[in-house]
């Protein structure tokens, strides 16, 4: 009976439980039913004969730490049924290994085997085999407080059998399939980098000549970017493949940082066309200036106009750029989500077969 699971941790590969372990046996050196008792007990609980008896040398290959309880009294029992039928009761709580796979992270399923192997005897003497009615009982509400991860289903029918230089030995596999709570990681995962990859958008609606504004934003939102991708990778462990965390966090700094490039390439275009016309119409230019003010000195431009002015095409290179950026980098990003689900969708499908 698995009584808690209490902490799965993706940096070690690691998972924490508390079970109550039970193994049944008989030994037909123990049956008393024919001692010629008028009324045999139904059982006999005789914990402190243990040492005393033959008990299967059981052991857990994933195991990385383990106790049995022992406050306030040695939490076990052991029973002798009137056939010499034994039944062996512990309860445990174990730190076992557990091999994920991580590609799909944060979108992924593990499965993680829990083994039980005999330590010195073959199959020739011991032959391990599931209760047929329950093989591993769940306590109520195991799994629920899990933070980061569901516990879906719990697999008994995997062969483990290990064949050695010594021997065989007999193997029984408890695995469990763990999913991975999507809900926490679409609100502190892709929900706040979608916003600052969204905000470094705005920069493309500044004036081009508010360089102290637009390089800010473009810097705070990279730092900002790179920060979380730290924290990030900060909670998991260092593979050597790709991640699809991996993608969205480079594609979502890639954008990021090419909204800064684009203001420098937008500023070093302005500044060459404006070098140019300095040299060949500075007298023309100051005129036309002059003009402007006495014509719009009091003209105020309505709420209409600003944003037509907005959304109509400009003439002036610079200005160009950065209109065409206002509606194609997030048409971009629009197309790299659908793509970066899809994909992830695929995989999942391939791998899991769901």
């Amino acid at each position: 009976m698995i009584r808690m699971l209490s902490k799965i941790d993706v940096v070690n590969m690691e998972y924490s439980m508390q079970l109550t372990f039970r193994e049944q046996w008989t030994d037909s050196r123990l049956a008393y039913e024919k001692l010629g008792y008028d009324s045999p007990p139904k059982f006999l609980t005789v914990p402190h004969i243990k040492n005393n008896l033959w008990i299967p040398d059981t052991f857990f290959p994933t195991e990385k730490a383990a106790h049995r309880h022992l406050i306030d009294t040695d939490n076990m029992f052991l029973r002798i049924h009137p056939d010499g039928k034994i039944l062996y009761s512990s309860r445990i709580s174990i730190t076992s290994s557990c091999h994920m796979q991580l590609q799909l992270y944060p979108l992924d399923l593990q499965f993680c085997d829990f083994d039980l192997v005999s330590y010195a005897h073959t199959m020739k003497d011991i032959v391990y085999e599931w209760d047929l009615t329950t093989p591993v009982q769940l306590k109520p509400g195991v799994g629920s407080d899990l933070p980061n991860f569901q516990l879906t289903n719990i697999t008994t029918n995997a062969d483990c059998t290990s064949h050695t230089n010594t021997g065989s030995y007999a193997c029984l596999r408890m695995q469990l399939i763990l999913k991975r709570q999507f809900s926490y990681y679409l609100v502190q995962l892709y929900g706040p980098t979608t916003m600052i990859v969204i905000v470094s958008w705005v920069s493309f609606w500044i004036d081009m000549h508010s360089t102290a504004g637009r390089v800010a934003l473009g810097v705070t939102t990279l730092l900002t970017m790179t920060t979380m991708q730290a924290a990030i990778n900060a909670k998991l462990p260092p593979v050597s493949y790709v991640k699809v965390v991996d993608v969205w966090l480079g594609a979502c700094q890639t954008f990021v940082f090419g909204a800064l490039l684009e203001y420098a390439f937008v500023s070093y275009q302005d500044s060459q066309l404006q070098s140019d016309q300095a040299k060949s119409n500075a007298a023309r230019k100051a005129q036309k200036r002059r003009a402007k003010m006495e014509l719009y000195r009091d003209y105020e431009p309505t709420l209409r106009e600003r944003i037509r002015r907005y959304f109509t095409k400009p003439d002036y290179l610079p200005a160009k750029i950065d209109f065409y950026a206002r509606f194609c980098v997030p048409l971009g990003f629009l197309v790299f989500n659908v793509a970066y689900w899809s994909s992830c969708w695929v995989m999942a499908s391939r791998l899991y077969n769901i």
